[in-house]
Parts: C-alpha cells; sequence; structure tokens
C-alpha cells in the first residue's frame, strides 16, 4: 500500500486591499473570513498586519484609496488555489496579491 507524503506547508505573503467604505467591523469580518480560509485548508496564520488606508496611483473600481493589510502564513500549495477563487469572487477585495516566499 502506498502511503502519500504529508503536503509540504510553505510560507506565503497575502497583500489584499479592501474597499474603503468599509467600517472597521467590517473589515475585521473579511480578515476573519480570509483567516478562515487559510486554516480550514490546512494553513497556520502567522501574523496580519494592517497597513490603514492609502491612496492609490490610478482608480481601482471607481475607488482612489483602499485598506491594505498584509498577512504572512504557511499553508501547502494546494491551500493557495481556493483562496486565490474566493478573494477574486470577494466583492470587498479590491485587488489582492498572494507571494510564495523563500525558504530561508
Amino acid at each position: 500500500m502506498l502511503v502519500s507524503p504529508a503536503p509540504r506547508i510553505r510560507p506565503y505573503e497575502l497583500m489584499v486591499v479592501l474597499d474603503p467604505e468599509l467600517s472597521p467591523e467590517q473589515q475585521e469580518q473579511v480578515i476573519e473570513r480570509l483567516k478562515g480560509l487559510i486554516t480550514a485548508n490546512g494553513g497556520q496564520i502567522q501574523e496580519v498586519i494592517p497597513w490603514g488606508r492609502r491612496r492609490f496611483c490610478y482608480p481601482i473600481r471607481k475607488r482612489m484609496e483602499g485598506h491594505y493589510v498584509l498577512m504572512r502564513a504557511e499553508m501547502p500549495a494546494q491551500a493557495t488555489a481556493p483562496l486565490e477563487r474566493a478573494l477574486r469572487i470577494t466583492e470587498e477585495v479590491l485587488r489582492h496579491l498572494l507571494v510564495r516566499l523563500n525558504e530561508d
């Protein structure tokens, strides 16, 4: 009987830009939902760093500002696809970028 190896856990950084119209409570709800997605798919949140409201260089969805949030997490590579899918369809997320970090 073949035993498949456990999925390799890798470090990632996720930058999320949230709609500036969201209240602090709504922002926290979106962040909690994203954290839940990561942990439900076998990941662990390392830290969440709110960068605050920043101005864009060009309009994104007719907005000139957004709330930036940086999340550092460790998760298996298979967990990135469901996370990316959820980020694309979440109305409150204007932009996102998920990057795998070097394992130094």
